[in-house]
């Protein structure tokens, strides 16, 4: 009886131990890594925040597509409005590769000027070359802050990315806009991550 006992207890504890061990092992690979990656995320995401910030406005949306990630490094890259889409590709191309890991080039071929509801298509393809059909924000535009950085795997990152109004005047924040998740990845590259998704979490509709 006692031998049939102990077996029994050792057959349910390896059972205990089997079953909790990816548990474990998924707890272990989530933890808070904001204060290590911060200022190379930071870096990393600050070229976004006109792009993020439109995309809070009262009316607009978004779509984290390769139109967007085509607008987002357009945004970023002076000297190409009025440039031929071929000259632009050859440019963005690298850029793409670098923040995304795509080399896709998307742009919408243009309609009208003013800020599309779909901010991902303010940079548009006009009888072939880019026209950027919006306008700019001035002394107070949008500043990005990391709120957390979660690792979530062994490669892969959750950003808590935060948009407030910044006064160039005052050199003081004047207003909360929004909040996206940005999922990251590690790379051999000098960004050290490329970004494999983002969401925005939080808008709040601000008037332009």
């Amino acid at each position: 009886m006692k031998k049939k006992l102990k077996s029994s207890l050792i057959i349910f504890l390896a059972a205990i131990m089997i079953f909790s061990l990816p548990l474990s092992a998924s707890a272990a690979t989530k933890r808070d890594v904001t204060k290590t990656y911060s200022k190379s995320v930071t870096k990393l995401l600050k070229g976004f925040d006109s792009y993020f910030g439109y995309c809070c406005g009262k009316n607009q949306y978004f779509k984290f597509d390769n139109y967007a990630r085509t607008t987002m490094v357009t945004m970023r890259t002076r000297g190409l409005s009025n440039c031929k889409i071929a000259s632009a590709k050859k440019r963005l191309q690298p850029q793409l590769k670098l923040y995304f890991n795509t080399s896709t080039v998307k742009f919408k071929k243009f309609t009208k000027y003013g800020i599309p509801k779909n901010p991902s298509y303010l940079f548009c393809n006009k009888n072939g070359k880019i026209v950027y059909t919006g306008g700019d924000w001035g002394e107070v535009y949008p500043k990005g802050s990391v709120k957390k950085i979660i690792k979530t795997g062994s490669k892969t990152y959750e950003v808590t990315y935060s948009l407030y109004f910044y006064d160039d005047c005052t050199k003081k924040t004047c207003g909360y806009i929004g909040t996206y998740k940005v999922y990251l990845r590690k790379a051999s590259n000098k960004n050290g991550f490329v970004i494999t998704n983002i969401k925005q979490t939080t808008s709040k509709k601000i008037r332009f």
